[in-house]
């Protein structure tokens, strides 16, 4: 592979199938370099219902995921965890002289921390996408305004990463021939009755549960009916 005037060898760590539509040499913050390929292989994933079982999905601040079928997962907030490590890094990196070897060390030092935060969040989304597709054939999200929530709650949101797992997700959900669908984020999910079909014109923010007033059944925010009222 040639690059300008130098010359790279790469190793080609599993065999290109299909029509190869774009090739990305990506560079990292470290100088580590990488091919993207993008094929196309001229075929559609069938839909292969397994599991028969449908679940719609919530993302929360306080629970990573709230699934339909009533239970809930909750984040690692690897960034959280790892903050004070790559706040001493950054003060290090700060004291350097811009330029100098010391300062080359203390920026790659920090790269590092980051790294290392990415890519145990990332190896989270691998086993979650697993799990989740093996639970269920079809998995529905709410669309996400995901610069909003950005100016909103800033650091927190870019560590949950909802968009990376997103990405994560769809590309194990083809895989397995599952399917993801996506609702219009102003549609009343939350508060709408499961049983039958009430909206309520409003639902706090801080309300995890909540009775309809129509048919006097217990809903959970992420719009599972938690129980029917028998008369």
């Amino acid at each position: 592979m040639k690059i300008g005037s130098k010359v790279y060898q790469f190793w080609n760590s599993q065999a290109i199938e299909g029509k190869v539509k774009t090739v990305t040499v990506k560079r990292t913050p470290l100088g580590e370099m990488f091919l993207v390929v993008v094929v196309d292989t001229g075929s559609q994933t069938e839909i292969k219902p397994e599991t028969g079982k449908i679940a719609g999905f919530d993302f929360g601040l306080k629970t990573f995921l709230t699934c339909s079928e009533g239970f809930s997962i909750d984040s690692p907030q690897f960034l959280k965890q790892a903050i004070n490590g790559v706040k001493k890094a950054s003060r290090n990196l700060s004291k350097k002289r811009k330029g100098s070897n010391n300062w080359e060390k203390a920026r790659k030092h920090l790269v590092r921390q980051h790294e290392k935060v990415a890519n145990r969040r990332r190896d989270w989304f691998w086993k979650l996408a697993h799990k989740l597709t093996d639970q269920f054939d079809i998995l529905c999200f709410e669309t996400l305004n995901l610069k909003g929530m950005q100016r909103l709650w800033g650091r927190k949101i870019g560590d949950l990463a909802f968009g990376e797992f997103i990405e994560i997700l769809e590309w194990v959900a083809t895989k397995k021939g599952k399917s993801i669908v996506f609702i219009d984020q102003w549609y009343p999910s939350s508060k709408t009755c499961f049983h039958c079909g009430h909206v309520l014109e409003k639902l706090e923010l801080n309300v995890r549960e909540w009775r309809c007033p129509s048919c006097s059944s217990i809903n959970g925010r992420s719009g599972k009916c938690l129980f029917k009222h028998r008369s």
